[in-house]
């Protein structure tokens, strides 16, 4: 169909369009994921970066690491950023993903924030 000489294709559908056709989403800051988990974390003592990583489009890979008095030897903080990178790997979802240790190995973890790219936001999962 045609409207003011553009053509309209009322068959798209949004859900299974190619990402890349729709252009780009956000891409949170190294500052905005940081206040994610800060606001995550209640009484840290100190968040130190271990491991970030960039390419052309930003921020695709931040580790951290939170002191806290807890049960738990060492709490890390794993931002990933939905996408392909020049390494090799690839992300399906922009996530924060929290990780605890003990004893040098990982006993447990769970997402706690989903990014949005399309909205511009984080969405906290409980």
């Amino acid at each position: 169909m045609r409207a003011n000489g553009a053509e309209i294709n009322f068959l798209r559908n949004p859900m299974t369009e190619n990402p890349i056709e729709r252009g780009p989403e956000g891409i949170p800051t190294k500052e905005e994921v940081l206040s994610v988990i800060g606001a995550h974390v209640e009484n840290a003592e100190r968040i130190s970066v271990i491991q970030e990583l960039f390419d052309e489009q930003g921020l695709y890979f931040l580790e951290v690491r939170v002191e806290v008095e807890n049960d738990h030897d060492e709490t890390r903080y794993e931002y990933t950023r939905k996408g392909v990178y020049l390494d090799g790997n690839a992300s399906a979802e922009t996530v924060i993903h929290v990780v605890f240790y003990r004893d040098g190995e990982a006993v447990g973890g769970h997402n706690i924030a989903e990014y949005s790219g399309e909205a511009g936001r984080w969405e906290t999962i409980v």
